[in-house]
């Protein structure tokens, strides 16, 4: 790979390194398997970084790369230990930490999905990516994507619902 390549590489880090460690933490759940994670994924895409075409955006190559590996740890993971589905905790509407609590049962909600329905969403909504966006980067049609958030925010509307009412009123 030439200088050229080796700096331009670098600056992409450098630009979206950390929106790429926010969207794996939020699709794995834990900062420091993010950090792993998304270190593999940087060090795949900088092998083939002289490959992509120039003046390409290299982002949903590497968003593409990351997904993948988060996929493929979550399915590692869930050969080894089965998933728990605890009740959620009962919450004070009237606690100052009401919002804390709410994130951090979201959060809790969220990792009990399926990968792929937590890639959907954590790249759907937290990313603000498109739909199309979405699709690519999971490397799955916009019908797929459509149907993936449907039923993830079904589950999570499901499972949520007692904790969420208060916060319509």
């Amino acid at each position: 790979m030439g200088r050229r390549d080796d700096e331009s590489f670098v600056e992409f880090v450098a630009a979206r390194g950390d929106a790429l460690l926010r969207t794996a933490a939020l699709m794995c759940g834990a900062r420091q398997d993010a950090e792993d994670i998304l270190q593999t994924a940087l060090e795949k895409a900088y092998r083939h970084w002289g490959r992509l075409e120039a003046g390409s955006d290299p982002e949903p190559y590497v968003r593409r790369i990351l997904v993948n590996l988060v996929i493929s740890r979550s399915r590692r993971w869930k050969v080894l230990r089965e998933i728990q589905m605890a009740r959620l905790p009962e919450t004070q509407t009237d606690s100052p930490n009401h919002s804390v609590e709410l994130r951090g049962t979201l959060m809790e909600e969220l990792r009990k999905l399926g990968p792929r329905q937590r890639a959907v969403l954590v790249l759907r909504f937290w990313e603000d990516l498109s739909e199309a966006e979405t699709a690519q980067a999971l490397g799955c049609s916009v019908g797929t994507v459509k149907s993936q958030a449907s039923r993830g925010l079904a589950r999570l509307r499901e499972r949520l619902g007692k904790n969420l009412a208060p916060l319509g009123r």
